[in-house]
């Protein structure tokens, strides 16, 4: 049985962590391969069991219930789905502790997690480093300390999960990167004030809770393809986000294309059949960083507001915007998308016309390629098709032709511009609220 990855095809809160529940009902494995707490892939369930005396299920279901992933694949919800967190992941594991608890109190079981040998450490050092360099605000990062933790990484003097499993060579390592920040910065009394040893005896006392957890997840991960198990990779951010591909330096600090399955899970890109692209049916972006179609004044606040656009990591608002299929080709193209999910249709509702960028006019000329150049996209002016609204509210609509014509149309015509399929329509937050074609 072929995997599934799920990506974001905008600059992220697209609605991941909805797709991933609901595909991960009859999945055995979700899979984290990007990313740490930077992530917040919220879903809304209604589907969590209640228990009854040893712990068996009751024929009843608890109230809808919202839960906030950070770490864990969202897939983690079912009793039947195995999350993984990926080697390619930075791992707060104060974070990780408190949400394993936070998860376990909603299932009312123990979430079945493993976690790979690989995957590398964030410390409470890496948001300190953050702030004394200027990075979060200068990029307006989510100042959780993700760039400090991959650049550990790729100087390889980053702690890994592999390393709490021997705990003197843990405490040797810990205390030399310590002293290594110390010497940079000799002026910040927070990192003078870590001691090594004290942090790490914590840090190996917390790891008590996972550590029979951290395995060879390659491995894990291979035999079950072999098995003819259903995996669905998860990713984390989006492709605009992406290190390489995206709107460079705004972006984040992984690779959160389909290339990210390879690097950061060590699975293979071709053992992955359907790779499906989330988008809104308009666009957003935390931050700074280039946004042709961003809308300003009381239409975007209206977006704003009727989607709940406030970060799910954050807290702070999103920059709203109209649909843009330059970039959206230009994601298909890198993700090579076997389809689309397309979230928050019922937020267009109500609108008279919609636009949607088609082109670019750049300098007089008129670009149907994405410059992923911030120097360019900065003076990139979208060229719109506009197209007729709706009135009517979408929840309730359980079929493609219970939709309104307008509407109807709108994901018609972006099927055609795109060549591609969109197999799944979200018309409310809810589990439910989904039209599958």
């Amino acid at each position: 049985m072929p995997a599934v990855a799920v990506l974001g095809a905008q600059w992220g809160d697209e609605g991941k962590g909805k797709v991933v529940h609901l595909l991960c009902r009859e999945a055995d494995f979700c899979v984290r391969f990007n990313g740490g707490t930077n992530a917040g892939h919220r879903v809304v369930t209604s589907r969590v069991p209640s228990l009854v005396g040893d712990g068996a299920e009751s024929d009843s279901e608890l109230p809808a219930q919202e839960f906030k992933f950070h770490l864990i694949p969202s897939g983690a919800l079912h009793e039947n789905c195995t999350g993984v967190l990926g080697n390619g992941m930075v791992v707060d594991p104060y974070a990780l502790v408190q949400e394993l608890n936070a998860l376990r109190e909603l299932r009312g079981s123990d979430p079945d997690i493993y976690i790979s040998y690989g995957a590398h450490l964030l410390l409470p050092y890496h948001p300190i480093i953050e702030r004394l360099e200027g990075s979060q605000s200068a990029l307006d990062t989510t100042a959780k300390g993700i760039g400090p933790a991959y650049r550990d990484k790729a100087a390889r003097i980053g702690l890994r999960m592999s390393d709490l499993l021997f705990p003197q060579t843990f405490l040797e390592k810990l205390d030399k990167i310590l002293e290594r920040y110390r010497r940079i910065w000799p002026e910040s009394k927070e990192l003078q004030q870590f001691e090594s040893q004290e942090l790490g005896e914590d840090l190996l006392r917390l790891s008590e809770v996972f550590r029979e957890r951290i395995v060879d997840t390659v491995q894990l991960l291979h035999d079950a393809l072999d098995q003819g198990k259903l995996i669905v990779f998860e990713g984390a951010q989006a492709a605009l986000l992406d290190l390489d591909f995206g709107t460079y330096p705004y972006v984040t600090s992984s690779t959160a294309t389909i290339g990210g399955i390879g690097s950061g899970a060590g699975v293979p890109p071709n053992r992955v059949g359907r790779i499906i692209g989330v988008a809104k049916a308009y666009t957003t972006r935390v931050g700074h960083g280039p946004f042709p179609t961003e809308i300003h004044g009381p239409l975007g606040e209206h977006l704003r507001q009727q989607g709940h656009e406030f970060g799910t990591t954050t807290g702070r608002p999103r920059r709203c915007g109209w649909l843009d299929l330059v970039a959206l080709r230009y994601v298909s193209k890198l993700n090579g998308f076997t389809e689309l999910a397309l979230t928050k249709l019922d937020v267009l509702s109500g609108l008279f016309e919609i636009p949607v960028a088609t082109a670019y006019r750049y300098h007089g000329r008129t670009l149907y390629e994405f410059p992923a150049v911030c120097e360019m996209l900065h003076e990139c002016e979208p060229i719109y098709e506009r197209l007729p609204g709706w009135k009517e509210p979408l929840q309730g609509c359980q079929t493609f032709s219970d939709l309104p014509r307008a509407a109807q149309d709108y994901i018609r015509f972006i099927e055609d511009e795109l060549n591609l399929p969109i197999s799944l329509i979200s018309v409310g937050p809810g589990e439910d609220e989904n039209l599958w074609r």
